[in-house]
């Protein structure tokens, strides 16, 4: 990034315009010297005017002072400009929401005046991370300073770019030194250990490899009546004659153990803000599920569909699936910058239904707890007649001083019921009476963190007496 001279120019006047040409010549586009104060420069000819008329060797020694001063004032912002320069290190390359973020500053100055003051100024995009200061520094020295922030939410920030400021003694002129370097910053989503819970495998775990048949997938001894879809060549003949309707031959396909996690990021389907929100915490989940089930003894195949708008626009996320702990930090960075849109989640369901085959496996995530308004249902129902397994992971919203119901039509006394617990009741029988294994979680549930690591870290304490100690101390970072 460099300065752009002319966006000023509507302020200036001619005159001031020339000089501060005259006064950055030959200098880097990224650093600048713009004058502060000019007015006392502007007596200069009315103190040579006075001299001529009046004669007196106080004007003249006025006027060789204003000079100097300036002159001066100008070598020494002019010799600051090549030996000043802002060296930015941060510490540790991935981040997760709730970890900190610690950048080292050193400032060098390698010239042979003193650095009286110098402002940083810094335009890094991240909530609650400002590493703006003052310094100063000796001729021939380096400053070094340390900024620290907790990063609180997920998504892909900007560290820098900066502006770098100083002057000379008197104030007369300003250095301003643009740096040029930007870096981008994605913190991943929190990562937590999930209650307990009995995911859907399909017909066979993944790891469970048998040989594929020659002839195509094997027919199973059970029988069940004809749905619309199944194949022809399936039909039991036995006992379609023996029972007057037809039957078909239930299919044993070779599953891939392969699971999709499909998140909802339907804008009309989540409530509440802030990390207690539904959006956060679905997507929380959505990443923990991912790690337990990547890290487990099972060795399942992990992918990831979701539909909703990022830094740029609209946001299409579809991981495919693949085994090991190294693909979690591919979904993670998937779900790093997501946030809501449009999409709903049955939409979701249905433009995806060639990338989801047979034997395979799909966990829905999603807060939509609105039985009349459950399309997404259907959709599961008919993955499974195409044999896909299914199931639902349901976030509930946080506790609100919501309205209660209470029946008072026969003047009995009854308990109070939410109305949130009679739709989540409704929807828990509605999945029951489909087959559709399903948990629900509420949002703002403490989770325990499930990637953490241990660092040390240097505290100073002050003493009673105004001494300062330094002191390490090592905790554990989740």
């Amino acid at each position: 990034m460099t300065f752009q001279r002319p966006s000023t120019a509507a302020r200036r006047t001619p005159l001031r315009a020339a000089m501060i040409r005259f006064l950055n010549r030959d200098l880097p586009l990224d650093r600048m010297i713009q004058p502060r104060l000019l007015w006392p420069l502007y007596l200069s000819p009315w103190l040579i005017l006075i001299h001529l008329l009046n004669p007196s060797p106080i004007w003249i020694l006025l006027v060789i002072t204003l000079l100097g001063v300036y002159a001066a004032s100008y070598y020494w912002v002019r010799r600051q400009t090549g030996t000043i320069n802002l060296e930015r290190r941060r510490r540790g390359s991935m981040l997760v929401a709730g970890d900190s973020l610690q950048e080292e500053f050193i400032l060098h100055n390698e010239g042979i005046l003193p650095l009286l003051w110098l402002e940083f100024d810094d335009d890094s995009y991240l909530p609650g991370y400002n590493p703006s200061q003052v310094v100063g520094c000796g001729p021939n020295q380096k400053y070094t300073w340390r900024a620290e922030a907790t990063c609180e939410q997920r998504g892909v920030f900007r560290l820098g770019p900066h502006r770098l400021s100083c002057g000379d003694p008197f104030g007369l002129f300003r250095v301003e030194i643009q740096g040029r370097n930007s870096e981008a910053l994605l913190v991943y989503p929190r990562v937590a250990q999930l209650p307990p819970m009995e995911m859907p495998r399909g017909a066979l775990v993944g790891r469970d490899r048998r040989r594929r048949p020659l002839a195509g997938d094997d027919r199973s001894p059970v029988v069940r009546g004809y749905r619309p879809g199944d194949s022809l060549r399936h039909i039991h003949w036995p006992s379609t004659a023996h029972r007057g309707d037809l039957m078909v031959s239930e299919v044993e396909a070779e599953p891939s153990g392969d699971l999709w996690i499909v998140l909802d990021l339907n804008a009309a389907a989540h409530v509440g803000s802030g990390p207690a929100s539904t959006l956060e915490y679905a997507i929380v989940l959505a990443a923990s599920l991912t790690a337990e089930l990547l890290s487990g003894g099972d060795r399942r195949a992990v992918g990831l569909l979701a539909s909703g708008t990022g830094p740029s626009g609209p946001l299409s996320i579809t991981v495919p699936p693949l085994p090991g702990k190294g693909h979690l930090w591919q979904v993670l960075a998937a779900l790093a910058p997501a946030q809501t849109g449009d999409t709903p989640l049955d939409a979701l369901l249905r433009h995806n239904r060639d990338i989801l085959g047979r034997g395979q496996t799909v966990v829905v995530v999603t807060p939509d707890l609105q039985a009349t308004s459950a399309a997404w249902m259907a959709e599961l129902l008919h993955l499974r007649r195409a044999g896909v397994v299914g199931s639902a992971l349901l976030v509930t919203p946080a506790d609100t001083d919501a309205d209660t119901d209470t029946d008072t039509g026969t003047g009995a006394d009854t308990d109070p019921v939410t109305g949130k617990e009679m739709v989540e009741e409704v929807l828990r029988d509605l999945l029951i009476r489909h087959e559709i294994q399903a948990q629900f979680l509420q949002a703002g549930t403490p989770l325990r963190a499930s990637l953490t690591y241990r660092r040390r870290r240097t505290i100073l304490r002050t003493t009673p007496t105004g001494g300062v100690v330094v002191q390490e101390i090592e905790e554990e970072v989740g």
